[in-house]
């Protein structure tokens, strides 16, 4: 069962899934979308709100959210999970490889969070704040708001570029504090291309974060990169920067 409510003040529709999932739940929750957009002119934000985690009843269930996906994935602007169940701790960071939507997962204490973080308007402005202070093979940056696309081409690639024309090596300090809103589905995949394209050449990479699927998204993709990985909370941010400078 998909339980639905409209928020046209804050352009959101919370969703709230229950028990086994049919067919017909996905099919009225894409009516409900496309009703919503066609009357507002406006693509809303998702909050899915999911105490436990729901599956689907057969395939036809499957195909059925397989489709609302399809159909939906280039319109919305923003997915806020709600769940405490760890399966969908992940789903960010898998969901966002697919979807233009931000998506981003929060527990059901921080409901309010979710609400206020998909009623947010994001502006065009660089998510990227360098942090100065560290020895020139070091790109340390802060990401504040939501990394996209552009922050990839038009500062990060070019700025590891131009240190490896001078280090053979080079060290990444990345932080992902309370400030950090997620990353675009293109900029997940020009992360990838920059790790790909110098898979050799960082010597080690610094993650400061206290995001759930950050952390273990860390865990399971570190021992598969060959540069030193190591992940810090937030308060331990010093020792992220001592850790790098080593």
């Amino acid at each position: 069962m998909i339980e639905t409510t409209i928020d046209r003040e804050n352009n959101l529709i919370i969703a709230t899934a229950r028990d086994t999932l049919v067919e017909m739940d996905f099919n009225n929750f894409s009516d409900c979308i496309n009703d919503y957009i066609n009357s507002t002119d406006r693509a809303p934000s998702i909050v899915l709100n999911a105490e436990e985690l729901p599956h689907w009843k057969n395939s036809a269930a499957l195909f059925a959210h397989i489709k609302l996906v399809r159909n939906h994935q280039k319109i919305l602007p923003k997915v806020a999970l709600v769940s405490d169940n760890s399966a969908l701790s992940l789903m960010p960071l898998l969901v966002d490889l697919f979807v233009k939507a931000k998506v981003r997962h929060f527990h059901q204490c921080d409901f309010d969070k979710a609400i206020a973080w998909a009623s947010k308007v994001d502006d065009d402005r660089s998510a990227i704040k360098m942090i100065n202070g560290l020895p020139a093979d070091v790109v340390a940056y802060e990401v504040v708001g939501t990394l996209t696309s552009r922050d990839y081409q038009e500062i990060l690639t070019p700025l590891v570029d131009d240190k490896l024309k001078v280090h053979d090596k080079i060290k990444i300090l990345v932080v992902l504090g309370e400030a950090f809103d997620g990353a675009t589905a293109s900029a997940m995949w020009d992360d990838t291309r920059l790790g790909l394209s110098h898979i050799t050449a960082f010597s080690k990479l610094a993650v400061v974060s206290d995001i759930g699927w950050v952390r273990q998204g860390a865990k399971i993709f570190g021992p598969l990169i060959p540069a030193q990985l190591h992940v810090f909370e937030n308060n331990r941010i010093d020792d992220a920067k001592e850790w790098i400078k080593s």
